[in-house]
Formats: structure tokens, sequence, C-alpha cells
């Protein structure tokens, strides 16, 4: 490998990777690729591709797991929504879209979840945005809560989720829309705020009839419109949970 001293500064001041050491190396290229420090990583990259370890006690394998791990932590960078940790859309499509085949292939059926959370943009003008923030990363806990590993969850958009649920033909349909509720109850009986409210839509994957997530997507959307427009329009936020919010309750 190159010499530490050639890549001080594209390390940042930190200190030097010597030769042979791919376990400091590995480090510096998943923590590079996380801060998307993409001149710290394209040195790093020439320094491990320059192999002048060649012949000593770093074999070729070490430098593959190197850019392996590289690799696996910028394909998480980009299927990985960075305020909740869920799924991003294009995340959510691709497994999503993996699964409906396993699906078809064991003859099993599914749920697709969509949920919109309720009133954001009212939060976010009556409390700021860092209540807004709260409030989504509350609704991806929660839909992970539970979901447990049953399915898979994403963050489609601004304030809209999507949940894949497996399921056996003897269960309930409802079951994750019950259980999304439930967790929803939990979380605001602990006092969250500002409160969580989430409106629903669900439509079913038949392994007899398949279709696509985006056409799932689609039927599920405007399931969730249809329940969101049925809801009371709420009234302005109380004087008292800006205060709270202001002082960081």
């Amino acid at each position: 490998m190159l010499g530490s001293g050639a890549f001080a500064g594209a390390l940042g001041g930190t200190r030097g990777i010597e030769d042979g050491d791919s376990e400091a190396l590995i480090q510096h290229l998943n923590s590079a690729a996380v801060e998307g420090d993409q001149e710290r990583v394209r040195g790093l990259l020439t320094q491990l591709l320059q192999c002048r370890n060649q012949g000593t006690n770093e074999p070729m394998q070490a430098q593959v797991a190197a850019l392996e791990h590289l690799f696996y932590a910028m394909r998480t960078m980009a299927v990985t929504d960075e305020l909740t940790g869920v799924y991003n859309r294009r995340g959510f499509e691709w497994v999503a879209n993996r699964l409906l085949r396993h699906l078809c292939h064991d003859r099993r059926g599914a749920v697709l979840l969509y949920a919109d959370v309720d009133d954001l943009k009212r939060i976010n003008d009556t409390l700021g945005h860092a209540a807004g923030d709260r409030l989504l990363t509350a609704a991806a806990a929660v839909l992970r809560l539970a979901c447990e590993e049953s399915a898979i969850v994403g963050r489609i958009g601004g304030d809209e989720f999507a949940l894949l649920w497996r399921h056996s033909n003897a269960e309930d349909h409802n079951l994750p829309r019950k259980r999304i509720k439930n967790a929803i109850a939990e979380c605001n009986a602990a006092g969250h705020v500002p409160p969580l409210s989430m409106s629903i839509g669900v439509a079913e994957f038949d392994h007899l009839h398949p279709m696509s997530v985006a056409a799932l997507m689609e039927r599920a959307d405007r399931a969730m419109y249809a329940e969101k427009i049925r809801k009371p329009f709420p009234d302005p936020a109380p004087p008292r949970l800006v205060l709270a919010a202001a002082s960081g309750a």
C-alpha cells in the first residue's frame, strides 16, 4: 500500500493507515462512506488497490473483504431513509418486489398497508420541523414494533409509509391494522409529544392473481385517502403543546 503520509490529508488528520493494516482501512472506508466524503473514499480506494502488500502477510482476500464491506455500507445508505432508519422508497420497492416473487412461488398471500401521518404539515407549521421529525421517527418505530419480523417497512414520501406483511391464508387480514392501531395507542399513552395519528389503507396480494408493488401501493393509497377524508378536521394545536415542545419536553 501507499505510505500513510500520502493520505494524511485524505484521512482528515486522523491516524495514518500503515501498510498491512486492513482492519483500520475497513473502518476508515466504512466511516468515509457513511459520511459521504467522496474525496476520502477515493483516496482510500486508491490506497487499497495499489496492492503494495502482495507477497507479505496481507492476503488479497483481506483487500476484497474491505471492498465488500464498503459495498454493503454504501448499498445500505442507498436504500435506507436517513431520518427514520427504515427503507426508503427505492429500498422498499426493491425488497418488496423480491418478497412478492417468493410469495408467489410459495403460494402465500400478503397485505400491503399504506400509512400517512396525519396533520404533519400543521405540526411543522405550529410546533416546528423538529417536532415533525419526532413524529415521523415515532411513526417508523410504531410500524416496526407492530410488524416485528413479519413485514418490511419503508418511508415512501414525506409523511407516507408502506408496510408489506406476509400472512398465511388462515390469518386475519385486518391483524396488521389492529396491531398498528394498538401500537399507536401505546405510543400516545406514554406521553409522546406531539401525539401520533395515522390514516391507513390496505391492499391484499393474492398469489393467484399477482400484481406489482407499485399497483398494490396505488390501491392501498386510495384506501388510505378514503379513510383520511372521513376523519374530522383537527383543531389548532393547543398553546400548552407549543410550549412543551419549545421547552424540549
